[in-house]
C-alpha cells in the first residue's frame, strides 16, 4: 500500500473516533456505565492505533523532544495566553450559561460526583493533554503532512479535525453563538499546537501549553458545577 493510501487509512481510523464517542455518550446510550465503558474503549482505540502505527509501520518513536529555552518560552507563553482567553470568554458569557442544562447533560458521564470530577480533571490536564498531542499533532498532523505535502494545510486540517469533536460536545451545553465562539478558540489553540509541533517536533512543547489551557477549562468547570 503506497504511503498516501496508508496515511488516509490511518487518518480515517483515528480522526472519527472522538466524535463518535461523544455521540454515543450523549445521544445513543442512556446508560452511565455503557457511556463510561465506551469512552474507555474509544480512548484505547485512539491511543493504540497511533502507537502501533508509529512504532510498527513507520519504525519511528513517540517524540517527546527537547524543551530548550526558546521552545519553553513559546510553550508557556502560548499556554498562558490561552488560559487568559478562556477566562475572558467565561467572564463575557458566564451570565448566559444554562448551568442546569449543563448539569443535566453531564450527569450521564458521572462527572457530577466531585471525587470523579477531580480524578477526571487530573487525568485530562496531566495525561489526556499529552494523549491529544500525540494523536492530533504527531499522528494526525504527520498523516496530513504526508497527504498534502504542505505545512499550512497540515495546520488548517489538523486544527479542524481537533475542533470537530469539541464542537459536537459543546453543542450539548452551549447556545449556537457560545459554541461558535468557543469552537473558534479551540481551532486557534489547535492551530497553535500544530505550528509548535511542526516548528519544534516536540510533544513536550505542545503538551505543556495544552495542559496550561486545560487548567483554566477544568478549573472553570469546577466553579460552574460545584
Amino acid at each position: 500500500m503506497e504511503l498516501r493510501h496508508k496515511s488516509l487509512l490511518g487518518l480515517i481510523l483515528v480522526s472519527l473516533m472522538p466524535t463518535f464517542s461523544i455521540l454515543f455518550t450523549y445521544s445513543i446510550s442512556s446508560s452511565e456505565s455503557q457511556s463510561q465503558l465506551f469512552f474507555l474503549f474509544a480512548k484505547i482505540w485512539i491511543i493504540a492505533i497511533p502507537i502501533y502505527w508509529i512504532y510498527k509501520i513507520e519504525n519511528q518513536r513517540i517524540v517527546l523532544g527537547n524543551f530548550d529555552r526558546v521552545s519553553k518560552i513559546e510553550s508557556i507563553i502560548s499556554g498562558i495566553i490561552m488560559f487568559l482567553i478562556i477566562l475572558g470568554m467565561y467572564a463575557f458569557f458566564h451570565s448566559t450559561l444554562d448551568v442546569e442544562l449543563m448539569r443535566q447533560e453531564i450527569g450521564s458521564t458521572g462527572l457530577l460526583d466531585l471525587r470523579l470530577y477531580i480524578l477526571g480533571m487530573i487525568f485530562w490536564i496531566s495525561i489526556n493533554s499529552l494523549i491529544e498531542e500525540l494523536v492530533f499533532r504527531q499522528f494526525i498532523g504527520d498523516r496530513l503532512l504526508e497527504l498534502t505535502g504542505k505545512k499550512n494545510l497540515t495546520v488548517l486540517f489538523s486544527a479542524l479535525i481537533f475542533t470537530s469533536h469539541h464542537t459536537v460536545v459543546l453543542s450539548y451545553y452551549f447556545s449556537p453563538l457560545q459554541n461558535a465562539v468557543a469552537s473558534l478558540g479551540i481551532f486557534l489553540a489547535g492551530a497553535t499546537w500544530s505550528i509548535l509541533w511542526l516548528r519544534h517536533r516536540s510533544l513536550m512543547v505542545c503538551w505543556i501549553s495544552h495542559a496550561i489551557a486545560d487548567i483554566a477549562v477544568f478549573g472553570l468547570g469546577y466553579l460552574i458545577l460545584f
